[in-house]
């Protein structure tokens, strides 16, 4: 691998899997070609056959022969390609955190964070949001407990890992815009860090990773995932 692979991004605006893959290609600072893959209409028979039998997105071509396939792998893959881009520490503990941080979010909150968006029934949705606050305590406690390197900041540094963007953040950054919609279709508010003190590091971390030029890239308008999510709401 030399770093100047040719890289062609199947890709498509609303898929949060996605997007780990343009912000992946945004710090690493990867030249590629997109193609938009319609998630609203059958697949094309060309994406079935020649790039992804499963029809889903992201999949990255590589100098017109190998295709990669799943989002996390996509990410890995670039960050590997790019190990000055940093995204991946290079203290095993860190690294096994860094995994850890991404499976708990896309197992125990990221599921709770769709019921929640998902019904416009108020007192189902204020039962999810309930569960949601009890499932980000747990999850900012990872945020909290970070093992440090003798190379990192010692206080301070909202990303996972402190000052150095990692594939935590990215990994989980185009999940934590859906949060938004909370309250989109129902009685309830968005969190906030005023209501929920107990959460201060989640909302300074959530922050700074929406604040970043990679994630702000690849994030959709509130007005548009409030379109689209419309008709998943029960």
């Amino acid at each position: 691998m030399t770093g100047s692979e040719k890289i062609v991004l199947y890709n498509h605006l609303l898929c949060p899997f996605a997007a780990r893959a343009v912000i992946a290609l945004a710090e690493t600072k990867h030249e590629y070609e997109e193609v938009t893959i319609d998630l609203t209409q059958p697949r094309p028979d060309w994406y079935l056959k020649d790039i992804n039998p499963y029809g889903q997105v992201p999949a990255v071509k590589i100098d017109d022969k190998h295709v990669i396939y799943e989002s996390l792998f996509v990410a890995e893959y670039l960050s590997d390609l790019h190990p000055e881009a940093n995204l991946f520490p290079k203290d095993p503990l860190q690294r096994a955190q860094v995994r850890y941080l991404v499976h708990h979010y896309g197992t125990h909150v990221n599921p709770v964070v769709l019921k929640t968006i998902h019904t416009a029934d108020n007192e189902e949705a204020a039962k999810h949001r309930a569960e949601l606050i009890v499932q980000l305590e747990k999850f900012a406690k990872l945020l909290d407990n970070v093992h440090r390197t003798e190379n990192d900041v010692k206080e301070g540094g909202r990303f996972f890992l402190g000052d150095q963007f990692s594939f935590a953040d990215l990994a989980i950054a185009p999940f934590l815009a859906r949060q938004s919609l909370i309250g989109a279709y129902n009685n309830n508010e968005e969190l906030t860090a005023d209501e929920f003190p107990q959460l201060k590091r989640f909302f300074e971390w959530k922050d700074a990773v929406a604040a970043r030029p990679s994630v702000q890239k690849s994030t959709p308008t509130t007005e548009y995932l409030t379109g689209v999510h419309r008709k998943w709401v029960k």
